[in-house]
């Protein structure tokens, strides 16, 4: 997984794998979402970022691993349709 940000675009591009990227759509003005072949996304691309957020620090982007309990887990399992 990788994330881009270009300074010159205002964009930031979120890669979630190595497959080949077959079809994109815009779901809203500037975002767009990028599928493979078995329609899973596998890229997201947005424009205008500094924009969209309450305040823009492009020099530090915070990645955040979120670790779920045992109870959540099965709690969402439990939710989800069979």
């Amino acid at each position: 997984m990788t994330l881009t940000y270009d300074a010159d675009a205002d964009a930031v591009y979120l890669r979630l794998g190595e497959a080949q990227i077959v079809d994109s759509e815009t779901v809203t003005p500037g975002v767009v979402l990028d599928y493979d072949a078995n329609t899973n996304i596998v890229g997201v691309g947005m424009l205008s970022v500094s924009k969209r957020v309450t305040r823009p620090d492009t020099q530090r982007m915070l990645m955040e691993t979120l670790v779920a309990s045992k109870s959540e887990v099965s709690a969402l399992s439990s939710s989800s349709p069979s």
